[in-house]
């Protein structure tokens, strides 16, 4: 995503909103949840700056910010229960809710829109029985539905924690700031595996906060509202194009991350993205099985399970890259697009951008999502029909210069 230098401070429960100059009406709230694999980022950067998208869609965008890393999901008895950072969002989703009639916005009418951990997010705020009241509708952007610890894990990663920091559990609410931040650093080094996003603090399955049976509790909490979802082409560039392990990985080293993901089935995904891309590099084949097992694949498996549910659900992929970029439609590279904040971003996916082809895309996609939040459905004029999913033909819009929507028609035995 590139680098950004922005102060950090505990005293962070605060919101960004946006919204147009006149407002003669109440306005449909997004309530936006950056990503940053709960340990980085903010609602409040500039590359999620909302003004413009809240003055074209006539919307009201709603940012905001949640402890992170250690001090908002460290979880272990001696010390806290974990999901502060998820406690925090459910306070800012219920001061929407009660406050933002007064900023112009309709609080019958609130889209939780979260992108990669804050899909992730938006999910445990599905689950849990006080925030799905809250929320209307939904948008997934590319999210892994399954990133969620035991309390028995998160306490070992917590005594894990105390033994890198040379203190005791007990101890940890005395560390300095910038001690709490370098022996995460230390954690996440520790805990890398191979071709692998790790994310030192998840949030934790605590049976209040966020229900046991995390998916069920999700899918319920998603009853009667409307949901939109998707995910990148090439999603997991963004952790290892570059990277000289993975580019020179063996034959053997490929087989071994495939058998870890996909266990007994592994031979036959093997051969289904080698066959999807002939000649490819390790680097690419891993990074297609990757997406498979994790955004890609997870988020096709939601909307399938929402569908299932009779629970409306339109499913993307965001294809738009470079043509000589080694990063292609990574992860996150839809965010400048929906933001058209193309000149705050400096990271290399967006380098060499056509900015009118840029903008014109920008256009269709900020419109498309606005005619959700407002509608509950995203078709609108300026694209073709988009179809709901559904398990029979599995309907997917595929955003890029050209817009296509495609459907894939289950397999009937004969």
């Amino acid at each position: 995503m590139g680098d950004f230098t922005f102060p950090f401070n505990e005293d962070c429960l605060t919101l960004n909103i946006w919204g147009p100059t006149n407002k003669k009406e109440k306005l449909p709230v997004i309530f936006w949840i950056h990503g940053g694999a709960f340990v980085s980022g903010a609602g409040s950067l500039d590359w999620y700056n909302g003004e413009r998208f809240a003055s074209d869609q006539k919307i009201i965008l709603v940012g905001i910010n949640y402890r992170l890393g250690a001090l908002g999901f460290l979880s272990h008895p001696d010390i806290s229960r974990g999901n502060l950072g998820i406690q925090d969002q459910i306070l800012a989703l219920e001061w929407v809710n009660q406050n933002i009639e007064s900023f112009g916005g309709d609080p019958a009418n609130i889209t939780v829109m979260g992108q990669s951990a804050g899909a992730i997010s938006t999910f445990a705020l599905l689950a849990n029985n006080k925030a799905r009241h809250f929320i209307n509708n939904v948008i997934f952007q590319s999210g892994r539905y399954d990133s969620f610890e035991t309390p028995d894990v998160a306490s070992e990663k917590t005594e894990k924690f105390a033994r890198l920091a040379g203190l005791k559990v007990k101890q940890l609410g005395e560390m300095p700031l910038e001690d709490i931040l370098n022996t995460q650093s230390a954690l996440a080094q520790e805990e890398a595996i191979f071709a692998s996003t790790n994310i030192p603090f998840l949030p934790v399955i605590d049976g209040e906060i966020i229900p046991n049976n995390t998916h069920a509790a999700a899918i319920e909490g998603a009853m009667n509202k409307n949901v939109m979802l998707g995910s990148t082409h090439d999603e997991m560039h963004a952790f290892i194009s570059g990277n000289p392990e993975i580019e020179e990985a063996s034959h053997k080293q490929v087989e071994d991350v495939f058998k870890r993901e996909f266990m007994d089935d592994w031979e036959v995904i093997l051969k289904d993205c080698k066959n999807r891309a002939p000649g490819a590099t390790s680097m690419e084949i891993l990074s297609l099985g990757l997406n498979i097992a994790n955004f890609e694949g997870q988020t096709a498996a939601l909307a399938a399970d929402l569908s299932e549910k009779g629970i409306n659900a339109w499913l993307y992929r965001f294809d738009w890259k470079r043509p000589t970029s080694p990063l292609g439609a990574c992860h996150c590279i839809e965010l400048p697009f929906l933001f058209n904040t193309f000149e705050k971003w400096l990271p290399p996916m967006i380098a060499g951008l056509d900015l009118n082809e840029g903008l014109n895309l920008s256009k269709i996609l900020q419109k498309t999502w606005g005619t959700f939040a407002r509608y509950g459905d995203p078709n609108h004029d300026d694209i073709a029909y988009w179809p709901k999913f559904s398990k029979n033909d599995r309907a997917e819009i595929h955003w890029n210069k050209y817009i296509e929507v495609i459907q894939k028609p289950t397999k009937r035995s004969t």
